[in-house]
């Protein structure tokens, strides 16, 4: 079973003026599968960071795991819901959607722990 790392960024500051994106690394090779830029002015980390759990849901197989390190984010992908991030619902719900049917493990860990995150402050592995 494979683990990814999940983690999105801003653009000069939170919310940003001009976007940001996210990052997803898979933990056995290191490998950065993708570094997706946003261009959406009023984006925030958070929804950056439920984007790239999404992404990585799309690719994880059965029984696999996701890491970020967004207690947030988690909370809302495994409620399917936000109070604060109406907007992101939808999202939500689909993501939820696609950890329930794989059985994905939804993991929150440290930042210093977190490959996708590390690549987005040294940008390299």
């Amino acid at each position: 079973m494979a683990k990814y790392y999940s983690d999105g960024w801003m653009i000069k500051r939170n919310p940003s003026p001009i976007g940001g994106g996210f990052t997803v690394v898979r933990e056995h090779d290191r490998k950065l599968l993708i570094r997706f830029k946003i261009l959406k002015p009023g984006l925030t980390n958070n929804e950056a960071e439920v984007r790239g759990i999404r992404f990585a849901m799309r690719i994880a197989k059965e029984g696999d795991t996701i890491s970020s390190d967004s207690k947030f984010c988690i909370q809302w992908v495994k409620w399917g819901m936000s109070k604060k991030r109406k907007d992101l619902v939808p999202l939500l719900k689909d993501t939820k959607k696609m950890m329930i049917d794989k059985n994905i493990n939804l993991i929150w860990e440290r930042r210093d722990k977190n490959l996708a995150g590390i690549y987005n402050e040294f940008k390299t592995l």
